[in-house]
């Protein structure tokens, strides 16, 4: 089953009613070799029910059908908003897309614009090519326990607290609350990343 515009989901429990969020197919936009695929929450729950992968399936044939169509469709949803979040399930899944995101950031500089990744070589060689990303662009580079990204722009840091192992998190990493729609507020959210700073999260 197969839709004609790209799936926005709004009122994501997380996310609050007021973020809205774009999401990809786990596994086949993630890097090969990522450690989280089998503990990944995208794989279970409510991404397993047949209408939200045909969602996920759809956005993703978008993309790669019609890159321009998926990018107005974006800028619209994104517009009205004050933040936006990319990919609460997959990843970004090659460069051109990530230039997309930095267009509609560059587009829309009064929404910010938040993405967890592990694909740090694509984020890497954007900033060489680029200088930056746009400032309203917030990239956090997920670590997964030793996994961890070489990180030569000093992007920001997301860690993961398990629940039986212990892993090296730096002791001002931000706590997150569960819950964004607050946090968003603080002016202590993950939108609110800087360089050099982190989070972390308990395992799901």
């Amino acid at each position: 089953m197969l839709y004609d515009h790209v799936h926005i989901s709004h009122g994501v429990s997380k996310l609050g009613a007021d973020i809205p969020s774009v999401s990809l197919p786990v596994g086949v936009t993630c890097r090969a070799d990522a450690p989280c695929f089998k503990k990944c929450y995208a794989r279970r729950g409510r991404f397993c029910f047949q209408r939200n992968r045909a969602y996920l399936e759809t956005n993703l044939a978008l993309w790669r059908n019609d890159p321009a169509f998926f990018e107005r469709e974006i800028t619209i949803a994104a517009f009205p908003a004050r933040f936006f979040r990319w990919h609460s399930s997959g990843d970004i899944p090659d460069m051109a897309y990530l230039d997309m995101m930095a267009r509609v950031a560059a587009n829309l500089p009064d929404t910010r614009f938040l993405a967890f990744t592990k694909r740090y070589e694509l984020v890497d060689n954007y900033i060489n090519a680029h200088g930056s990303l746009p400032e309203n662009l917030i990239v956090v580079l997920s670590a997964w326990g030793d996994f961890k990204p070489d990180n030569p722009h000093s992007l920001p840091v997301a860690y993961i607290r398990f629940k039986k192992v212990s892993t090296d998190i730096p002791a001002d990493a931000r706590r997150c609350p569960s819950y964004c729609g607050d946090c968003v507020a603080t002016g202590m959210s993950c939108w609110d990343l800087k360089r050099g700073e982190s989070v972390v999260f308990n395992e799901h």
